[in-house]
């Protein structure tokens, strides 16, 4: 008996950490308010930090940009990675915005107006019915009058764990898309890659909040293993917080996972 229960006590302690890792550290060293979520595609094991704030919903930002861009090329309001637009001359706040944008680029970028620029192509009716399909956060996209912002300012909202459920059903090629359009969108979200690994994600901002939400979502291929993730932090000095988005969430994906750049 005594040797059943010392084995049953092993067992335990290797199934434990697999299944309730905490990152709390991470978020505590950066000196940030914030929440991760790190789950293994292979056996759905789980690693946080900030669990408390794990369901809360923030808005997207331009982590949005993953499933409006499956949205504009299924509808074929953009046809590939090359489709392109003209800069009108209206200066942005961000340099890389103010020239002309492939979709790749617009992507890659978060360029707001290139992406505005095809929602409102696509219409509100036509994105409701996208979004209520899709099962994306709260699904609220708000009036028509909203259809280029309901992402930036709301009222669509969505939490850690919603953007981790999203995108192993992007990972796992499940979404309601034709296959080719989430290879597509899964090839743009590339971030870095080297031998055996590539990192895929997408970052967002909320501007102009109380305070600033910085976004990271996405999943690291790694040695034959996936492991999906999500971030979202306070930024109450965006300019000074705004790289920790990455930061964090590559530390603990080295934490989980022993990956390094």
């Amino acid at each position: 008996m005594k040797r059943y229960l010392g084995l049953l006590a092993v067992i335990l302690m290797l199934l434990a950490p697999a299944h309730a890792q905490e990152l709390d550290q991470l978020l505590d060293e950066a000196g940030v308010t914030g929440t991760i979520l790190i789950q293994r595609v292979s056996d759905g094991a789980e690693w946080t930090g900030g669990a408390d704030r794990l369901d809360e919903r923030f808005i997207p930002a331009s982590t949005f940009k993953i499933p409006n861009s499956l949205i504009l090329l299924q509808s074929g309001i953009v046809s590939g990675v090359d489709d392109a637009l003209i800069w009108d001359g209206t200066e942005h706040a961000f340099a890389v915005w103010n020239q002309n944008q492939t979709f790749a680029e617009a992507f890659q970028r978060s360029t707001v107006w290139a992406y505005q620029h095809w929602t409102r192509q696509l219409g509100h009716e036509a994105m409701s019915g996208q979004i209520a399909v899709l099962d994306y956060g709260n699904g609220d996209v708000g009036g028509a009058g909203l259809v280029d912002r309901f992402w930036l300012d709301g009222p669509l909202a969505i939490c850690a764990r919603e953007q981790v459920g999203f995108l192993a059903r992007l990972q796992a090629r499940t979404l309601p898309f034709d296959a080719a359009h989430m290879e597509t969108v899964i090839a743009m979200m590339e971030q870095a890659s080297g031998e055996g690994w590539t990192l895929r994600g997408k970052t967002g901002w909320r501007f102009d909040g109380e305070p600033d939400i910085g976004w990271y979502v996405g999943w690291l291929e790694f040695e034959g293993e996936t492991w999906l993730f999500a971030l979202n932090i306070d930024m109450p000095d965006p300019a000074s917080q705004v790289r920790l988005r990455a930061a964090i969430a590559e530390a603990a994906l080295n934490e989980v996972s022993g990956w390094t750049r």
